[in-house]
């Protein structure tokens, strides 16, 4: 729905609500509040869970319970009506119908991701999920449905162009990500100031506030967000950083198992979604020129993005 006074004004009372967000998580870390203490008061960057189903809580059979990032546009995310949106979400949304299979997607934070998978409190993920060796070892990989890389965001008026030029910055990351693994393996050598969040969207809110010189993120969200026009001045300043031990590509992910079982289920499940032309539509309703169902793992992919919003 249109605001009174168009786009610009929508775009600005989201940057300002925004602003305020990032700035209570500054006084409030999430540390401070401990988790053994149901009294405590829950800090402002904690969201609650927002789940999807298609059941009716009445079924007998087996719930497979999956989990994605809440704050990852345009793969998973939620909207302004509280509904939970995004390529990952709409491919496990149609996985799911494709097989006849009953589930339940959840959004929380990418790092509690991990922690479920590890406890085994949830049979899947998918949230743009990169192959390392540390993640291996608890993880089964499917095969990729979406190739990224990692990517610098900084000020399109900063000097960044090449991996020197990040040498005594501040870099903002997000928690349990490959951009925090590369950020933290080149610490010491590039004199790097580490700042930590919870989304995607904080870390480009802090870039675009000149609390941080730069963040890393996969590409297709970086060039995403930064197409939106909601951090207007921030450019993607290097496309492709040099990270090791990773398969830049996406994957969904289960606990190990002896037979892989799900993650075998989900190849073969994404192999008639895009041989259905399933897929390939639901990539275009996100990125509307998205023209191939799966790039190499070890490419950018040619993304042509939406025309930003007018300011």
């Amino acid at each position: 729905m249109a605001l009174l006074h168009g786009e610009s004004t929508k775009t600005w009372l989201y940057g300002l609500l925004a602003a305020l967000t990032l700035g209570a998580m500054t006084l409030a870390p999430a540390h401070a509040v401990s988790a053994q203490d149901p009294s405590a008061s829950v800090p402002n960057n904690e969201a609650k869970e927002v789940c999807w189903t298609n059941h009716n809580g009445k079924t007998r059979e087996r719930v497979l319970n999956f989990v994605t990032d809440r704050g990852y546009e345009p793969f998973s995310y939620v909207d302004e009506e509280g509904e939970l949106r995004g390529i990952d979400v709409d491919l496990l949304k149609a996985w799911a119908q494709q097989d006849g299979m009953t589930v339940r997607i959840c959004a929380v934070n990418f790092s509690d991701i991990f922690k479920q998978l590890k406890a085994k409190q949830a049979d899947g993920a998918m949230a743009g999920i990169s192959f390392t060796v540390k993640r291996s070892q608890f993880l089964d990989f499917s095969q990729s449905y979406f190739a990224a890389t990692e990517a610098v965001v900084a000020s399109d008026l900063s000097e960044i162009k090449t991996l020197d030029d990040l040498k005594g910055k501040t870099v903002a990351v997000k928690r349990g990500s490959v951009g925090e693994s590369f950020a933290l393996e080149h610490q010491k050598e590039l004199d790097l100031t580490i700042k930590p969040l919870n989304t995607s969207f904080e870390t480009m809110l802090s870039v675009h506030m000149g609390q941080s010189d730069f963040c890393i993120d996969d590409y297709p969200v970086a060039a995403y967000q930064v197409s939106t026009g909601l951090y207007p001045g921030l450019t993607v300043a290097i496309a492709r950083l040099p990270v090791d031990r990773v398969c830049e590509s996406f994957h969904f992910v289960a606990p190990k198992s002896e037979d892989k079982a799900l993650v075998k289920a989900f190849n073969d499940g994404l192999m008639r979604l895009i041989d259905s032309g399933e897929y390939t539509r639901i990539i275009k309703s996100y990125l509307k020129n998205f023209a191939e169902p799966m790039k190499g793992p070890h490419s950018v992919p040619e993304l042509e993005l939406p025309t930003a919003k007018a300011q």
